[in-house]
């Protein structure tokens, strides 16, 4: 591999963000994701569903007629609405922050930024010729999928930064005798990573495999107090994070486990939803898309590998590849819709694996120059970036949250036919729902919405504590009689997703209907309001 590789990564050399220019170019990418977000938020109204619905869960936490903490949830992960939630009272002086879910792009571009310049990181601490190194940034910064997700608020963005930067600290672990500093972070990250996304727990559990096997081979004396010792570090945190996030649910929701047993978690999602035909068949044209050279440099890898008796490349493989693999597994057993974003980490693990074939030392002196380099790293990059953005704009079905958003921005800007299916501007009855309620000028607590549905009718009202929503306490007595707990309008969702009103009053006797919205594209959800008594 390299030089670096037999001793660990001196401080000086292992943080090239720190020079002016390199720390210019991920500013400079932070700024073009900041625009392109901008752009599809406030200019096409594209938001995607859960990055709205976290914006809105941050946002009650401060503004909500029971103003709490535990609004955020206990379905999804807590970090990424955790990070909105200081920001969420800005909406005071600019509604659109969190009625638009403008909110949730400000962590998303920051954390592909993050991701861009930790694989420049990684190319540094490698040894990878400058040339290489920088074909490897560029790529990665204008890889089509991380830039749809650095614009749109999700969580993937969170994800793949802490598994990236568990990557580096795993990398450098490998490299010499082993810093348990290196051990202590990656944990750290991993820890975190599991409060960004649950797949990530895969990660920690692969990880810590991982690390227990090369302590285990490199340590001669007290072998089996170094491997426990080592795994603790490595595993640890993201024990701590799984059994805090379990407790604190089971002691505030009664269930230590939400997303498998609630009716707003993924087990009720796709049991209860249309999943996308094709199986791993799907799941296959996907990663063909996105890394048609990715089985040649996971090839070419695994060779030199060998060759070299090296564990580095089981470091990616390891962090990255195993999520993929739990979610390939889910995918074949039906618990997982056939989202292309579920496929987003082979973008970094070829990028990694291929870092690690471009080190100085990978291939014998003089096989592989500077030229070859780039020509390899544009090669692999390229067809990547042309496969993603070509899945992105030509294949609802396995691209479908994608598709339904970017194409119609690509069609209008190039004069192109509409695009049917169009989910952008889906939110907009939503906004108009909230400023019809807001003009009635209620008390507090006196709307009753279930906010796993009516999440943007909340993010949009300028007086989110008129309404009575799922994570207040009353709710549930409320919802059982309405009238006797001041409850004065009811707003249901009359189709699509999980409505606790809809279900307790599928055909509401004694109220009066006085609005109805049949939602503004085919994605939307239908409303109505109904005045109670």
């Amino acid at each position: 591999m390299t030089a670096l590789l037999d001793r660990p990564v001196p401080a000086a050399a292992a943080d090239p963000v720190a020079r002016p220019a390199t720390r210019a170019v991920f500013l400079a990418a932070l700024a073009c994701y900041l625009l392109l977000g901008a752009v599809l938020v406030f200019g096409y109204d594209s938001v995607m569903e859960d990055a709205l619905a976290r914006v809105s869960a941050a946002a009650t936490v401060t503004a909500a007629a029971d103003p709490k903490l535990a609004a955020v949830g206990f379905v999804w992960t807590p970090l990424p609405a955790l990070l909105m939630v200081p920001f969420a009272p800005l909406r005071a002086v600019w509604p659109g922050l969190v009625s638009t879910g403008f909110l949730a792009v400000l962590v998303s571009a920051p954390a592909i930024t993050g991701v861009v310049a930790t694989v420049h990181g990684i190319a540094h601490d490698l040894r990878v010729r400058r040339s290489a190194r920088t074909v490897l940034t560029v790529g990665t910064a204008a890889a089509p999928l991380l830039v749809v997700y650095a614009t749109n608020g999700m969580t993937e963005a969170l994800l793949l930064l802490f598994l990236l930067l568990t990557v580096r600290r795993l990398l450098r672990w490998t490299a010499g005798p082993g810093r348990h500093t290196d051990l202590v972070a990656a944990g750290l990250f991993l820890g975190l990573g599991y409060l960004a996304r649950y797949e990530a727990v895969v990660a920690a559990a692969a990880a810590t495999v991982l690390v227990a096997v090369v302590t285990l081979r490199r340590t001669r004396h007290r072998r089996w107090a170094a491997v426990r010792a080592d795994v603790l570090l490595v595993g640890g945190p993201a024990v701590v994070a799984f059994v805090l996030w379990a407790g604190l649910s089971w002691l505030t929701v009664g269930s230590p486990f939400e997303q498998f047993t609630s009716a707003y978690g993924n087990a009720a999602l796709t049991a209860g939803g249309a999943r996308a035909p094709g199986g791993l068949a799907d799941v296959g044209v996907q990663l063909w898309a996105l890394a048609p050279l990715g089985p040649v440099v996971a090839v070419a890898a695994a060779v030199v590998a060998l060759r070299r008796r090296d564990p580095a490349v089981a470091v990616p493989v390891a962090v990255l590849g195993s999520v993929l693999a739990f979610e390939w597994v889910l995918r074949a057993a039906g618990e997982l819709f056939g989202f292309l974003r579920y496929q987003i980490a082979v973008l970094p693990l070829v990028t990694v694996l291929l870092a690690l074939l471009l080190a100085r030392g990978a291939t014998r002196p003089g096989r592989l120059r500077a030229a070859e380099a780039c020509l390899l790293a544009v090669a692999v990059l390229g067809t990547s970036a042309w496969g993603s953005a070509a899945l992105i704009l030509t294949d609802p079905v396995r691209a479908t949250q994608e598709y339904h958003r970017i194409a119609p921005v690509v069609a209008a800007l190039t004069g192109g036919p509409p695009v049917a299916g169009d989910a952008n501007g889906m939110w907009a009855q939503d906004r108009e729902i909230a400023r019809r309620i807001d003009a009635l000028h209620l008390p507090d607590g006196s709307v009753l919405a279930d906010s796993g549905a009516a999440f943007a009718v909340l993010a949009a009202s300028a007086h989110p504590s008129t309404f009575l929503v799922t994570s207040d306490d009353g709710f549930d007595a409320a919802l059982a009689d309405p009238a006797g707990h001041g409850i004065r309008y009811v707003l249901r969702n009359d189709s699509g997703g999980v409505d606790a009103v809809r279900t307790r009053y599928p055909d509401p006797v004694g109220w009066t209907r006085v609005g109805s919205w049949p939602g503004a594209t085919t994605a939307s959800y239908a409303w109505s309001l109904w005045k109670v008594g």
